[in-house]
């Protein structure tokens, strides 16, 4: 095992245009008051209690899973189903199916699912640990697969925390939970291609908490965050107008998430894999591109059929928030690809051809939700990626999903 793949590479210092700083260490917290007496009588807890107060914040005619079961609870009807905001009936139903295209996409990712133990290691292995990779190739690599570990905690975390008890259609529902099972997968690939080279837990631990180093990926990482707990904390009551835009700019933010940092992140590894290198890492990540790809689908979906279902949501403020915030998120991005690759770039990929992609798809995301482009890119500056897209299963633009097939093989040539 050579040095160059197992110690960590420490990079000239990247320029300090466009880069964010991390944040400052928070004060001190003041030391506690001296606790009360214990009271070890059994007591009734007050009317204002932080459980009743978030009780009260959620109308309960607003449908929920938390809502008690009772004898004669309304069956829903069609016409009542929202995505939010549906009231006075079960979500626990599956049935009536509202809106059949999210439930084309659940049985297509299922159908589509896979395992990252099937996609054998061993020239990878062999690569990383006989000086095949550069130390600035071992350096993006690290970051990478670092931030999209942790990248795919999050995914799963705002769903669990901010966003499923808002959502009140039974099959997106039933989506939201395979697609945190498939995060969950993601991670175990991430997991896997570094026990796969041989790292022991030491080893593999100094990779993975990278995130928690590099001020680039700090600040990507705190700006989703930022948008779950906006949600999780927000002191007005579900289905308010507060609320919903609260939730709207945290779906558009994850949106980004799947069709804009993702992608980018994956392209790091095909570069590597058309210079021969990390070819079977590169397999495991276009099968997670597969899994994106459709999340970002629905998420569209889910998006503008909320605009078409609140239509004052969708106002000129929010308009200009949505442009604002794939503004930063490409911002981001830059600075991400520029610590990634301190040096300008590595062979097959550099930082400004990284800098126009997240450019051009920000601008598709504006496009796809209505909205004018910021950015201008005329020709796609990576246009080599085609060549990892899996063949014909989903067409981003059309929304459409087909020849999904559980096990389907990739082939290089």
């Amino acid at each position: 095992m050579t040095d160059s793949a197992n110690t960590r590479f420490v990079p000239p210092s990247p320029p300090q245009t466009g880069t964010f700083k991390a944040p400052e260490p928070a004060a001190p917290k003041a030391a506690p008051p001296p606790a009360k007496a214990e009271n070890t009588s059994v007591q009734t807890p007050p009317e204002s209690s932080t459980l009743n107060s978030k009780k009260s914040s959620r109308d309960p005619a607003i449908a929920s899973s938390l809502n008690r079961v009772t004898i004669g609870n309304k069956a829903p009807h069609a016409d009542d189903i929202r995505i939010i905001g549906g009231k006075n009936y079960d979500v626990r139903q599956p049935v009536p199916i509202k809106y059949p295209a999210v439930r084309e996409h659940f049985l297509s990712a299922r159908n589509n699912f896979w395992t990252p133990h099937e996609i054998a290691m061993g020239d990878d292995k062999i690569q990383w640990n006989t000086g095949d990779l550069t130390e600035e190739e071992i350096w993006m690599f690290k970051c990478n697969i670092s931030y999209l570990t942790a990248s795919d905690n999050l995914v799963p975390d705002n769903l669990d925390n901010a966003i499923l008890a808002q959502i009140t259609a039974s099959e997106m529902r039933q989506y939201m939970r395979w697609q945190i099972a498939e995060e969950s997968n993601h991670i175990e690939s991430y997991f896997f291609i570094l026990e796969s080279f041989g790292l022991d837990e030491k080893g593999q631990g100094q990779i993975f908490s990278l995130y928690q180093d590099v001020p680039e990926l700090v600040n990507k990482l705190n700006w989703n965050l930022d948008f779950t707990n906006n949600v999780v904390n927000c002191e007005h009551p579900q289905g308010s107008r507060e609320a919903n835009r609260a939730l709207m700019e945290d779906l558009i933010s994850y949106y980004v998430f799947e069709y804009l940092f993702f992608p980018l992140g994956f392209s790091q590894v095909f570069a590597l894999a058309r210079q021969g290198k990390l070819r079977n890492t590169a397999q495991q990540y276009q099968y997670i591109w597969r899994d994106e790809n459709l999340h970002a689908i629905n998420g569209r979906w889910m998006i503008l059929q909320i605009i078409r279902e609140n239509p004052e949501l969708w106002d000129a403020s929010m308009q200009v928030r949505t442009r604002e915030i794939i503004n930063e998120a490409v911002k981001l991005e830059t600075a991400f690809g520029s610590a990634c690759m301190p040096n300008g770039g590595i062979p097959g990929l550099s930082v400004k051809s990284y800098t126009q992609y997240a450019q051009l798809m920000g601008d598709n995301l504006l496009k796809t939700l209505g909205l004018n482009p910021l950015f201008n890119i005329k020709e796609h500056p990576m246009s080599w990626l085609s060549e990892y897209e899996m063949k014909q299963e989903v067409n981003f633009f059309e929304g459409r999903v087909r020849d999904y097939r559980v096990g389907s093989s990739l082939d290089w040539d």
